[in-house]
């Protein structure tokens, strides 16, 4: 089975930008000049649902800044690749240029206290031999002293302030920031004007570990020459932070404080997309396909688990026209569950279980309809279904009827009728259905059918 999900490999991330396989180049080359622009300390949040192409988009980001900076490792066959499809200003001068780090945050969420981490991961990108003074351990300093002045930690304050030298958590502190400062000094020395951190996957850590990451961000390594872009879904970046502090807790308001732009992950071309995964073909199959897509607003890694299992299931069958008289040769119904009704039982069963259920249950026929009742099928392919004295337009001495109507009917002769007796078929225009109407699509959904093909 080809595997269809374009995974964030080098190899990947410089094929799609030669090829601009996505349709982003031209808003790549916006935010990269959007990042060249920043002046002073900045939060940007790139946000967009899971499975959008974040990661895509935030490591080819990371590639493009570090292959326009002159002074980075990356060979010069490999950055003329990056960049040869990208509209960017040329510049020699590594002060005009930027330096980037790809840290992910969900990789990292352990027991390591987030600066740790994230700063071993900047020295070991960097290639960097820069330590801290051993005698004072500071990453600990910088957890106990984040407790007490984030006010999570009361009993913290308190006994601070019982202690003989009260001030001496703020002179911590201070001591932490002049640290991580000379840090960044070093990491930015003969590399680059600003150095600019990719942070991925935050909302997919631990809420503990993603309050205390953000907020030493905000306390400790708030810098001039720092911009910060976190790739986040918002809405699951708000359950995450209630769930450390309370569903009561305005978490919009929250993330407000840390970032000081917000921009919505730019969606992809679909055309391209659909070219490179074979998805732009006019046979119903891909057409019932795009239309699912869209109806249930798909994201990128879900197109591609979705379009791989119907192409796996039907694509045989209904791209095989000689084939079609031999296998079926009353194929008229087949023909339309294969390139209709399968398609919709596996997108249901993706995007929302419980709908699933309900369809193959016979308990509601709406899948159906939303997917189906279009103008472009009123016209083409739900024709087979009318009768002769049948219409979907006012036509003089025919019954008019709507194409949902006529969806419903063909939806009950599947998933709801009662076949016995003499009732053991249900004529639909030039198309029949049985008893075995519904196994027959459950059981090609499943591909694990006859007209199944894993090599394609």
């Amino acid at each position: 089975m080809e595997n269809f999900e374009i995974l964030p490999t080098e190899e990947n991330l410089i094929k799609t930008l030669e090829a601009d396989l996505l349709g982003r180049n031209q808003q790549l080359s916006y935010f990269y000049n959007l990042l060249l622009a920043q002046k002073g300390a900045s939060t940007i949040a790139v946000d967009g649902k899971w499975g959008s192409g974040k990661t895509f988009f935030i490591k080819q980001s990371t590639m493009v800044i570090n292959a326009k900076n002159p002074v980075s490792i990356i060979e010069k066959e490999k950055r003329e690749k990056i960049l040869s499809k990208l509209f960017l200003t040329e510049s020699d001068n590594y002060d005009d240029c930027n330096l980037a780090i790809y840290y992910d945050a969900w990789e990292n969420d352990n027991d390591t206290d987030p600066i740790v981490s994230l700063v071993y991961e900047i020295a070991k990108q960097l290639g960097m031999t820069y330590t801290f003074d051993p005698d004072t351990d500071f990453f600990k300093l910088g957890g106990a002293v984040l407790d007490v002045f984030s006010g999570k930690n009361l009993k913290g304050i308190i006994e601070n302030l019982k202690s003989d030298n009260p001030l001496s958590k703020f002179k911590e502190q201070k001591a932490l920031e002049e640290k991580l400062k000379d840090f960044f000094s070093e990491a930015l020395n003969e590399r680059g004007n600003r150095l600019v951190v990719f942070i991925d996957e935050l909302d997919r850590c631990k809420p503990s570990f993603t309050v205390r990451l953000l907020e030493q961000i905000k306390h400790y390594m708030h810098d001039e020459r720092i911009t910060y872009v976190l790739s986040i879904n918002t809405e699951e970046l708000q359950h995450t932070i209630k769930n450390y502090y309370g569903d009561s807790f305005d978490a919009c308001r929250y993330l407000d404080r840390f970032f000081y732009l917000r921009i919505n992950l730019p969606p992809v071309d679909k055309k391209k997309f659909y070219m490179n995964i074979e998805l732009n073909g006019r046979y119903y199959l891909e057409i019932i396909s795009r239309r699912i897509i869209d109806v249930y607003n798909m994201q990128l890694r879900e197109i591609t688990r979705f379009y791989r299992q119907v192409r796996t299931a039907a694509y045989v069958p209904t791209h095989d026209d000689e084939k079609w008289n031999c296998i079926f040769p009353d194929g008229e119904a087949r023909q339309f569950m294969l390139s209709c009704i399968v398609p919709i039982i596996i997108g249901l069963k993706m995007v929302d279980i419980s709908m699933y259920e309900q369809f193959i249950s016979g308990k509601s026929g709406k899948p159906m309809v939303d997917i189906l009742n279009t103008k472009e099928f009123s016209t083409g392919l739900l024709c087979r279904f009318l009768k002769e004295d049948e219409s979907f337009s006012q036509i003089e001495k025919k019954k008019l009827i709507t194409p949902e109507e006529k969806i419903l009917e063909i939806y009950n002769a599947i998933f709801v009728n009662k076949y016995s007796g003499n009732d053991y078929q249900k004529t639909i225009g030039k198309c029949e259905f049985d008893a075995d109407s519904r196994k027959f699509v459950l059981v090609v959904a499943s591909m694990l059918s006859q007209y199944a093909n894993y090599e394609i």
